[in-house]
């Protein structure tokens, strides 16, 4: 028996996978030239890039969803003030982020979106600037999102490897 709090099968799997799909998103952008070559140009990289944003929204939604539904766990204690104060606004900022990310990537395109070549969500027609606007903000979120998933991977390490408690294993076991 576990004697700590822990997330809930559903809230670890979807935290996981959620992770997997935003490196795989990174990875995609970073590497896009070399990948461009093995996957058949750059209109197959930016149709994996959208589907995976795609799927990043979703779940982000459904987290919420289970957030609502099964809460979360009080994994630091009620007098580590300064921690829960970070670690609160660390996910908050970085589930906002969740959904700026992806939306923004969606209204900075005047092209249909297409996920993964089968659904096709029509485009918002927008003036020009807005497009620009979109596109600045999707710049910019994506560079905050990959600051904050550093921190937030850096706070967990020093939870298992400093302070030795168990958050690290509320979302791991």
């Amino acid at each position: 028996m576990q004697n700590y709090p822990h997330y809930g099968r559903k809230q670890k799997w979807v935290h996981w996978l959620t992770f997997t799909l935003v490196l795989l998103t990174f990875l995609v952008v970073i590497f896009k030239g070399v990948l461009s070559n093995y996957l058949g140009g750059m209109p197959v990289i930016y149709l994996l890039h959208k589907s995976l944003g795609i799927l990043i929204f979703v779940l982000t939604l459904w987290r919420f969803v289970l957030i609502k539904r099964d809460g979360v766990p009080d994994v630091l204690p009620k007098d580590h003030k300064l921690q829960r104060v970070l670690s609160k606004s660390t996910q908050g900022f970085i589930y906002i982020l969740l959904i700026i990310v992806p939306l923004s990537g969606y209204l900075m395109s005047c092209h249909p979106l297409n996920f993964l070549g089968i659904i096709s969500i029509p485009a918002v027609d927008l003036p020009n600037q807005a497009y620009q606007i979109f596109h600045s903000v999707h710049q910019a979120s994506s560079y905050l999102l990959g600051i904050l998933l550093i921190i937030h991977i850096a706070g967990a390490l020093y939870h298992y490897f400093v302070i030795k408690d168990k958050v690290l294993q509320s979302m791991l076991n």
